[in-house]
């Protein structure tokens, strides 16, 4: 019997309590029985929206025309939803219209992957009328029916095959895998958000480099050129996952792909840092092309050079560079600006000549030392106007 957390349970047993059937559903299922702790907690029943509403204290509507309501507990939150059978899908994307049913089946019928559509009670006795529990012992990713019906209805969910490929470690079937092939072309109705969340899992998952299967089987043709192949994907894996999305844009923009790194993640609707980031990385990068990675870890941010290390592919290098400290910043110098201002100098003079004096120590050139820096620059710049 399977260790649900306590809200889960609460949840379970009150609708139980009430006279309705309510089963665990989906991805918690699939990692309870991995023995993996699921993060998130869905659960389906045969009680309406308002049944729901009314047996729990603290509710959010948070999808009144699927049937969802989510029920908070001082153990978490967990959506519940109505057992439903979709209509057509006209977008790619959502059904427009959902009818509401008491077969717990018929609400698996209408899931992605069979290790994704199996439900489990109270007690752990599991429902699995697609296979699911087989194909976890086979490691292997199948869709529920045909995979062409599954991704013309949602074609987010040919991203969610290779993104649980990478999560999980499972092959995908063959047969899924050639609908995918064949209908790549509708991930371009998809929202930008929806393709990042995606692209974001899957590139922090044990193995970010399925992320370059997204752009191989044309999934992300909407974002980047078709040129956009080739690319080193075992390297995703050296750099920290705070780094992967921007060292991923960098690597498509070297092949040509995207003009920027940057623009690319701003496509995405990436945040704010990690667009900073790649265009930090994308500077770093051509600098890294002219000088070695100390004077570059001198002249640019540190993780910008390790993005754009990563990207090249001597991360390692960069890493080691950077924790023996063998660089000197501008702010490390033994002289400041002030220093400059007392000898003449003004503006931006004042920073090209940091920038000189910290690439002289770095290089080994000039002592880290007040006397020595100032000598160097009476020696480089013979008056104050030059």
């Amino acid at each position: 019997m399977p260790v649900f957390p306590g809200h889960v349970l609460t949840v379970l047993d009150t609708l139980r309590a009430a006279g309705h059937r309510a089963y665990a559903v989906g991805g918690c299922v699939r990692d309870t029985l991995l023995g993996r702790g699921p993060h998130d907690w869905d659960v389906a029943t045969d009680a309406g929206d308002g049944e729901i509403v009314a047996l729990f204290e603290h509710t959010v509507p948070t999808g009144a025309r699927y049937g969802t309501v989510t029920v908070l507990l001082p153990g978490g939150a967990v959506e519940v939803t109505t057992f439903r059978r979709d209509g057509e899908y006209l977008d790619g994307r959502k059904p427009e219209t959902v009818e509401f049913v008491d077969d717990i089946r018929e609400d698996l019928a209408r899931r992605d992957l069979t290790v994704n559509a199996m439900a489990m009670d109270g007690r752990g006795d599991i429902i699995d009328p697609f296979g699911g529990r087989e194909d976890i012992k086979r490691k292997l990713l199948r869709t529920v029916g045909d995979p062409e019906r599954r991704f013309s209805e949602d074609a987010l969910r040919m991203l969610r095959l290779l993104r649980f490929h990478a999560q999980l470690g499972f092959e995908c079937d063959g047969a899924a895998l050639n609908a995918v092939r064949r209908l790549a072309p509708l991930a371009a109705r998809l929202s930008a958000e929806r393709v990042r969340e995606e692209l974001c899992k899957t590139l922090l998952s044990p193995r970010p480099a399925s992320a370059v299967l997204m752009i191989e089987y044309g999934l992300l043709a909407g974002f980047m050129s078709e040129n956009g192949k080739n690319i080193p994907a075992a390297r995703l894996s050296e750099a920290p996952g705070e780094l992967r999305m921007a060292v991923f844009a960098l690597m498509v923009r070297n092949t040509g792909a995207v003009p920027s790194a940057e623009g690319l993640l701003r496509a995405l609707r990436c945040t704010a840092r990690e667009c900073r980031l790649a265009g930090a990385a994308e500077r770093a990068a051509e600098g890294l092309a002219k000088m070695p990675v100390r004077l570059a870890l001198a002249e640019f941010d540190a993780e910008a050079v390790l993005t754009a290390a990563a990207a090249g592919g001597f991360y390692g290098e960069a890493r080691a560079e950077l924790e023996a400290g063998s660089f000197t910043k501008v702010a490390g110098l033994a002289v400041t600006g002030e220093d400059l201002k007392k000898l003449g100098f003004e503006g931006r003079k004042i920073r090209e000549i940091l920038r000189f004096l910290s690439l002289s120590v770095t290089s080994g050139e000039t002592k880290n030392e007040k006397p020595a820096l100032l000598e160097r620059i009476k020696a480089h710049y013979r008056d104050n106007k030059q």
